[in-house]
């Protein structure tokens, strides 16, 4: 049996710590090394954490200063020894066939990465309704079959239902080959945008699983729900690495779906004061990366992408400055 290590960042979610743990734990794949990450916690996580280690023997646990989601995942793949890899945010859960039925996958298949569907829960467990394209009082399984592809075809899977199931590093068992010389960026925002598709790019043979193996509770102080910051503006740097990413790898079908989530990061930054002098400085450092998608690019886009594109590349704060962002008038410090 091929060792699969767990890694569970853990961070101020003493409410959900046992739970999780508890359905890791309890696995039906017991050839597991469970690494409990925690990352300065403040509250009882750390003794929860070492009494689950008292309990088990396949459990680490790791104390470390607090340095955020990236650097506790990057901790634990340090660490890890297994075959196979796998993340689980520590105030999620999983079901208990969720290792058994991916590695059985991976190994059937000869697969790099194995990627289930998820349950979308509140914190009260009820499903979150899925408002785009279509509206499902639930979110959309990533597939209607097992079936497998490449990693690239496994980002032609994204589009709009299924674009957050694709890009976060839980609901995914990985070869621990894909980590090589691969960590998550430390100090940034939307930390999965910047190296997924790294992943997705080593990935000759993936596979993508119907049944719901992993409970994401989207709770009130996750990222989806936090006010927009200049931190926000990690997005964009993510994104126009992705873009050149594909173009460098000849996806060039996917190129456009990518810069127009890109642009759509760029018009979500007008929610910030563009004058004030961190937001500007920040700014022309992305738009300087901007300027390295090549010219050349632009015959692959829509003719209105095709604008952007150039407005972005050679005057952006004079392009994008006429923009609000909603419905409700200019941002602050801009005219309309």
């Amino acid at each position: 049996m091929d060792l699969v290590s767990v890694i569970i960042p853990i961070y101020g979610v003493e409410q959900y710590l046992d739970r999780c743990v508890r359905s890791v734990v309890n696995q039906s794949y017991a050839h597991l090394e469970i690494i409990l990450v925690d990352d300065g916690s403040t509250d009882r996580c750390p003794a929860m954490c070492d009494a689950w280690a008292n309990k088990d023997s396949r459990i680490q646990v790791i104390h470390k200063p607090n340095g955020g989601l990236s650097s506790a995942r990057n901790t634990g793949l340090d660490m890890a020894t297994g075959e196979f890899i796998a993340f689980v945010d520590s105030d999620d859960y999983v079901e208990p066939d969720y290792i058994a039925t991916m590695i059985d996958a991976a190994q059937k298949n000869h697969a790099d990465l194995v990627m289930c569907s998820v349950f979308h829960e509140d914190a009260d467990g009820n499903a979150i309704e899925q408002t785009a394209p279509v509206r499902r009082k639930e979110y959309a399984p990533i597939t209607d079959t097992l079936r497998t592809c490449s990693g690239i075809d496994c980002m032609r899977q994204r589009g709009e239902e299924n674009g957050v199931d694709n890009v976060v590093a839980w609901n995914k068992l990985y070869r621990c080959q894909l980590w090589k010389d691969l960590r998550y960026p430390v100090g940034k925002l939307h930390e999965d945008e910047f190296v997924t598709y790294r992943i997705f790019g080593r990935t000759r043979t993936a596979v993508l699983l119907p049944e719901r193996l992993y409970h994401y509770i989207e709770r009130t102080g996750s990222i989806m729900h936090t006010k927009y910051t200049l931190q926000s503006l990690d997005i964009i740097e993510a994104l126009i690495g992705k873009v050149r990413f594909l173009l460098d790898e000849g996806a060039m079908d996917l190129f456009p779906v990518f810069f127009s989530q890109l642009k759509d990061s760029i018009y979500k930054a007008r929610q910030l004061d563009w004058s004030d002098a961190q937001v500007h400085k920040r700014l022309k450092e992305l738009f300087r990366m901007f300027r390295t998608i090549p010219w050349s690019s632009i015959r692959y886009l829509p003719f209105k992408d095709q604008v952007n594109y150039m407005g972005t590349r050679l005057c952006p704060f004079l392009f994008w400055g006429r923009k609000t962002y909603g419905e409700k008038g200019a941002v602050k410090g801009d005219t309309q």
